[in-house]
Formats: structure tokens, sequence, C-alpha cells
């Protein structure tokens, strides 16, 4: 007995050790239905992690990418919602640790809650709603997947802009069954459909499209290795720890706030 009881214990040592070394926000890539893809999983399984914005000190301005990550320093980071290019102002709703800061009432937005639960809201169009569940809120779009099945809708979430619907470099994130947050970047051109293929065949049971095209960007562990070819005005960030999150909540948030209602 004593025996089996040390190797009991020598087990539980190893596995604690290894999970110790597993990060929760790891980076990968692979081919997917023929088409490169840059991935970054974040494990939401993991109370340590925190997903966010990162918005330019005003709305209504854009920042280089580098300006945005050297203020956020983030573990990982994409390209977060569409924008105006006349007026740089966002098209979705943008929640930064429970407060709303920007207002945009168009699309399906991603939203995270205080523990790490997330779900994928459409809120009637160009209406306000009450997003305090949340502390997390990222208005993009258009939907993907709903409940694993590609579901594309483009024009009931508000999309008019053609350009939504051609083939470009394209960005989107999605949740697991096990709740695993997945971003997806392709710089190859491709459509709406075929991107819904693509986070379909990564696992994923929902998930919605981000901004792309000249924006989109690629960044992990201090390596930017897809650069935008714009300035943007917001990026999606992840942590891999708490202790990052609240070292960079205070240089998260716009300064005026001034589109949110």
């Amino acid at each position: 007995m004593s025996r089996f009881l040390l190797l009991v214990s020598l087990f539980v040592v190893l596995w604690g050790a290894a999970m110790a070394q597993s990060p929760s926000v790891v980076a990968s890539y692979k081919k997917v239905n023929g088409v490169p893809v840059r991935l970054i999983y974040a494990n939401l399984n993991d109370p340590e992690v925190r997903v966010s914005i990162v918005s330019p000190e005003r709305i209504g301005r854009a920042e280089s990418v580098w300006s945005l990550l050297a203020r956020s320093r983030p573990t990982a980071a994409v390209c977060g919602t569409y924008f105006s290019k006349t007026t740089r102002i966002p098209v979705g709703d943008i929640v930064i640790e429970g407060e709303r800061v920007h207002f945009g009432g168009v699309g399906t937005a991603m939203c995270i809650t205080w523990d790490n639960q997330v779900k994928f809201v459409r809120p009637p169009m160009h209406r306000s709603v009450d997003w305090s569940a949340y502390q997390c809120v990222l208005g993009a779009g258009p939907r993907l997947l709903q409940k694993g099945k590609i579901s594309l809708y483009p024009p009931g979430e508000g999309f008019r802009d053609p350009r939504v619907y051609s083939a470009a470099p394209r960005t989107a994130v999605g949740i697991t069954k096990n709740n695993k947050l997945i971003m997806a970047v392709t710089t190859k051109p491709v459509r709406l459909r075929t991107m819904a293929e693509i986070m379909k065949k990564l696992g994923a049971v929902e998930s919605i499209a981000m901004d792309g095209g000249s924006s989109t960007c690629f960044y992990y562990r201090k390596d930017l290795s897809l650069q935008p070819r714009r300035q943007l005005t917001n990026l999606l960030v992840i942590y891999e720890s708490q202790a990052l999150y609240e070292r960079a909540k205070p240089r998260l948030t716009p300064a005026n706030k001034m589109s949110a209602k």
C-alpha cells in the first residue's frame, strides 16, 4: 500500500509540474482546408487568463499598432472591430473592465463574464443594451458559427459595406465547447463562408469575424509577426496572468469615452 501511495504521490507531483509548465496562452500555425492560418489559443478555464480591448487615448483617433502594444503590453493580440476610415469611430460596442467606453450599435458582440465565460450576443441594431454582466465586450461580426453550425446573414447585423462580403485577409474569434478561446488570422484572402468553415474545423462552436484587410495583425510574446498596413482604433488583447492585466488596465481605456451612450 505504501508503494502504491508513493507512486500516486509521484504522479500528482509530475502532473502538477507538467501543468505548471503548460502555458494557457499559446500560438500555432497550421493549414486548414488548404488555407494557412495563424492561431492563438487561450484557455479560459485558467482564472489567471484575462481578455480585454485596448483603445487609443481618445475615441475617434487611430494609433500605430506599436503604440497600442506599448501601452497594453499583452501576451497576445489581434485586430479588433471595424471602424470608419473617415471618422475613426468603431462600428461595435466596446466594454472594458465592465465599463462601456463606446456605443457602436452594429454587429454581434463577443461578451466575456468576470469568470471567463463567453457568449456571443447580437443586440438590436442601433439600440443601447445593458452590458453590466460582462467584464469585456467587443462588438464586431458578422456571426460565422452558432451552436456549431455555419450562420451567415450580414445584412441582419447591419453590415452594408460590400468589402465585408469580398475575399480579404481575415481575423475571427471563437469559443470551443471546452471554453478555449480561438483567435485565427489568415493572410490569404478568403470569403466569410471560408472563414466560417475554418473556425468550425478548428473546433469552435460559436464564432464571429473581426476586422481584417489592412488591419490584419498578429502579435505573440513580444513578436509582431504580422503588421497592419494602417493605424488602428482597437486591439483584442490577451493576458496570461492577472498581474500582467492589472498593470495594463489603467492604460486600456480611452480618456474621452465620448461615444458611450
